[in-house]
């Protein structure tokens, strides 16, 4: 249908905007998600199955410490466990919490193995639950005896941060009416084997249906504290007459404001909808 190599160019803008930089809030789900009861086991409390488990974590920019600041189980038989004030064991990827008066118990221990807080997308982790056995839960003063556990749940990591549309643009492509809609987060492109970021573009192009366009973000390891806000139009002369570019401006962590790379729409189609 029609064919372009994305402008290899980047315009970088340095005006600075007046706000303040402030923690962001990034949400993980587990997913292919895998759990069972523990070796404990209390009459009528069916923990098997866990439904979804929602992990926060909030970071500065891209070289503050990450913070772990709440867990959510979700079980289809039981209440939902709700976990705070979760602390890092400095000698390994693991992560522990105690919950007070959970279910039926006074006091639960737990754990989180295999968390890389500062790159958690994609993570392999496991999250377990114990009948808590001793008051602290500091180094060797406590241990995890395995026939008191609840629950065992591991699964993947995905970034399922919430995002909204900041920007629409529509335009007339071969007679039908085509609409691009940025959203402001970005996230890890479904492309990239590196685990590089992108923006998301949701496409509606009328008589060919609803598709995502991950635009590349090129800002390294602070990718993700960028926020998108516009989509930057412009018409450039080509041999078959004008064409349609399109980047996009973001702003950083500290509100300095950037300027992606520019692809022309064309090429955005067809590589979306796979044309």
């Amino acid at each position: 249908m029609f064919y372009r190599n994305a402008i290899k160019t980047a315009a970088v803008s340095v005006a600075l905007v007046a706000f303040g930089a402030q923690a962001k809030t990034f949400k993980y789900e587990l997913q292919n998600l895998h759990s069972s009861n523990g070796e404990m086991q209390y009459p009528g409390l069916d923990l098997n199955d866990a439904s979804s488990v929602i992990l926060t974590i909030d970071q500065a920019d891209h070289s503050a410490p990450a913070t772990v600041t709440s867990l959510e189980v979700n079980f289809p038989y039981a209440p939902s466990l709700s976990v705070n004030d979760i602390k890092a064991d400095d000698q390994s990827w693991r992560y522990y919490a105690t919950v007070e008066d959970a279910w039926v118990y006074r006091q639960l221990d737990i754990t989180i193995d295999g968390l890389d807080v500062g790159n958690p997308n994609n993570a392999m982790i496991h999250v377990e639950g114990f009948v808590s056995e001793a008051a602290n839960f500091i180094g060797e003063e406590r241990s995890l005896n395995s026939d008191q556990r609840l629950f065992s749940v591991h699964g993947e990591l995905f970034d399922v941060t919430p995002s909204k549309v900041v920007d629409v643009k529509s335009f007339t492509v071969d007679g039908s009416h085509v609409e691009l809609s940025l959203r402001d987060n970005p996230t890890i492109d479904p492309n990239s084997n590196y685990g590089d970021m992108a923006f998301v573009i949701e496409l509606l192009w009328f008589g060919e249906g609803k598709e995502n366009f991950h635009f590349h973000v090129p800002f390294g390891d602070e990718s993700k504290f960028f926020e998108a806000y516009k989509l930057e139009v412009s018409t450039i002369p080509g041999p078959n007459g004008d064409e349609t570019s399109i980047s996009i401006k973001a702003k950083d962590a500290q509100g300095m404001e950037f300027e992606t790379h520019h692809m022309y729409l064309e090429d955005m189609l067809r590589d979306a909808y796979e044309l």
